[in-house]
């Protein structure tokens, strides 16, 4: 999945629950910057804090990191 995609998916699932990325990176108590870095495809999320907010974002999202 390429990034507008991901970027695309995430949008409309927080649209529908009047959320920002940032306001769910709070509630689920994630830093919003490796949050966003993810969504864009700055950081891979293999490895430590990182791989737990993707594990996360994977969990409310569904697959969005997958190919």
């Amino acid at each position: 999945m390429d990034t507008d995609q991901r970027i695309r998916i995430i949008e409309e699932k927080l649209e529908t629950l009047g959320m920002t990325i940032k306001g769910w990176a709070k509630i689920n108590e994630l830093d919003h910057r490796i949050v966003e870095d993810l969504v864009r495809g700055n950081l891979r999320g293999t490895h430590g804090v990182a791989l737990n907010a993707r594990r996360i974002m994977e969990q409310f999202f569904g697959p969005v990191f997958g190919p």
